[in-house]
């Protein structure tokens, strides 16, 4: 084993060559929650660009699972459909729910024009991106990256332009909807089998690139950086807007592996998805959130505000553990 001084001396970007899933492995969908009722009508904004792929998105699952889900142009309401234009995000979709006892209550979806106004994303892309939020907003988590015939797979395309995600549900997907929402009146049977998770609000977002090793991701980044956690830096939120809420943390900077060599000493300010405005918690798929004295290597995007974003979340942070980093999420280890 590499002493510390080691590791950090044969730091380099064009050793990079480990391949990198934060995902657990499971074929199936998993499920974290349900509407009360099975038939339900989402509101599109009027001014979005996306109508008719929130339309098509919709019929994936009205066409061929038991959860009735129509689409009306219309004013914000309970279950709603918008636009956003953010580039500082790796996003191309992203939907929040909250949830009480395991029921959700309200559900906003997004479409980033940022990514969808680009010409590779074309209307069948864009059709099953809206098809993968919605399915989130019926109860659904992401897939593992090895399953490639879902909708929900965590990711539109890999980093070669190649499509990632399947274009509607896999029959394996519509059976998860079917166990959620029985036929039964409309209502939903009490007793379905699901995993409930603690109340407030989720966000699940589609991540527009999937970088599969870490070249991928250091040709992506701002800035890589190895340093050590050193402080909390509370919580950032547009109180309303869940998708904007973020932890933060302070990480000081030990070694710059790419990017602006003068941040090396120097603290940066690390926004997790995610956080809390002291009325409601909002959890973010895809985020653990870094704590105190963790050693940390660090694939970064920087935001307008000066802060720094891992890129994909989970996908760009690995910690130290005796001796090895490793992905926070997947325990991938990181090799040099």
């Amino acid at each position: 084993m590499r002493s510390k001084k080691s590791l950090l001396s044969g730091l380099a970007l064009g050793a990079f060559a480990i391949m990198i899933s934060t995902a657990p492995v499971y074929a199936a969908v998993t499920t974290f929650a349900k509407w009360p009722s099975r038939i339900q009508t989402m509101n599109v904004s009027l001014n979005s660009k996306h109508a008719a792929a929130w339309s098509e998105g919709a019929a994936k699952w009205r066409n061929a699972s038991h959860f009735s889900l129509t689409t009306v142009v219309g004013s914000a309401t309970k279950y709603y459909a918008y636009d956003v234009n953010d580039s500082g995000v790796d996003w191309d979709g992203i939907a929040d729910y909250t949830v009480t006892n395991g029921i959700i209550s309200n559900a906003q979806l997004r479409m980033n024009t940022y990514y969808t106004s680009t010409s590779k994303y074309t209307s069948a892309i864009k059709a099953a991106v809206t098809g993968h939020e919605i399915g989130h907003s019926l109860g659904l988590n992401h897939t593992s990256i090895v399953e490639t015939t879902s909708i929900m797979h965590p990711y539109t395309f890999n980093s070669d332009g190649t499509r990632a995600r399947a274009l509607s549900p896999s029959p394996s997907d519509l059976a998860v909807v079917n166990s959620l929402y029985p036929l039964m009146n409309g209502l939903v049977q009490e007793g379905t089998n699901l995993k409930q998770k603690a109340n407030g609000v989720y966000l699940h977002p589609s991540w527009a690139v999937h970088y599969k090793n870490e070249q991928q991701l250091a040709k992506a980044a701002d800035l890589v950086v190895q340093g050590r956690v050193v402080a909390e830096a509370g919580s950032k939120y547009e109180e309303g807007e869940y998708h904007t809420y973020v932890t933060q943390v302070k990480v000081k900077v030990k070694q710059v592996m790419k990017g602006d060599p003068t941040k090396a000493g120097q603290q940066l300010r690390i926004a997790q998805m995610g956080g809390s405005d002291g009325r409601l918690n909002v959890f973010a798929e895809h985020t653990t959130y870094l704590q105190d004295d963790e050693e940390v290597v660090l694939f970064l995007r920087q935001s307008s505000d000066g802060t720094y974003k891992p890129l994909n979340e989970d996908d760009g942070v690995f910690i130290m553990r005796n001796g090895k980093f490793n992905n926070i999420s997947s325990q991938k280890q990181l090799h040099f």
